[in-house]
């Protein structure tokens, strides 16, 4: 499992929400979290507090969050390949 928090997000905090997900997922050493300190909710980088109006100007999800989803897959290749190749049969 990958989870992605953005650290100036107002919607989904990193105090309130990350977390109480941290302490229930802390028995799973397979999910991965990351934070993006300088993004809000739609992973948007930016400074200072996010607001709504932020949403409204076309912006480019944060690079590095990105990446980090193509590692986190790419990782997985295999066990995927074999999970689908179990339902070709």
């Amino acid at each position: 499992m990958l989870i992605l928090q953005g650290g100036r997000d107002y919607q989904v905090t990193v105090a309130d929400d990350l977390a109480g997900r941290r302490t229930g997922l802390a028995h799973r050493p397979d999910v991965t979290i990351r934070v993006y300190d300088a993004d809000d909710h739609l992973f948007f980088p930016g400074s200072g507090p996010s607001t709504p109006a932020d949403y409204e100007a076309p912006q480019h999800v944060d690079a590095a969050g990105v990446a980090d989803i193509a590692d986190w897959l790419a990782r997985r290749q295999k066990p995927i390949t074999r999970l689908f190749s179990a339902f070709k049969r």
